[in-house]
């Protein structure tokens, strides 16, 4: 029982294991981890809510399905309490770096071949992915606050 990743009969369905992709159920919880689902378990409608934004997503045309992810990562840094993402009224620069970010990630990550597109024309998609899902997380955050 030296190695971490040997077989523990304590750890096997924990979500903090060290390889969770070698769960005993994968297909149990096809939409992001378990943690996902206990956060979500008291509130029906939310995980309702959760599962048709995943199903409408798998119809986005391929461009938008490659760059979600991207857009998804740039959102997860600006979730803390005074970004800008929950400013009331967000500025078009601040939206057009983030923006900006977002492509630089992407087209480092993805191989987009010889037929890459330009930021000209892929801006307008990704500022409308961000709005999109900041708006879903600023929603998120609206419900979830304990007042």
């Amino acid at each position: 029982m030296n190695d971490p990743r040997e077989w523990n009969p304590y750890y096997v369905n924990s979500p903090y294991t060290m390889n969770p992709e070698h769960r005993a159920f994968p297909w149990l919880y096809p939409y992001g981890s378990q943690m996902n689902y206990w956060n979500l378990w008291d509130s029906p409608e939310r995980m309702e809510d959760e599962m048709d934004t995943m199903r409408l997503r798998e119809l986005y045309p391929l461009m938008a399905r490659r760059l979600q992810p991207y857009v998804e990562e740039v959102c997860t840094r600006l979730e803390y309490p005074g970004s800008m993402m929950y400013d009331e009224y967000p500025d078009q620069l601040s939206l057009l770096q983030k923006a900006k970010e977002v492509w630089a990630g992407a087209s480092a990550g993805e191989d987009f071949g010889e037929k890459a597109p330009a930021w000209e024309q892929m801006k307008d998609l990704i500022g409308v992915l961000l709005l999109q899902e900041m708006m879903r997380r600023r929603k998120k955050s609206r419900c979830c606050t304990i007042r």
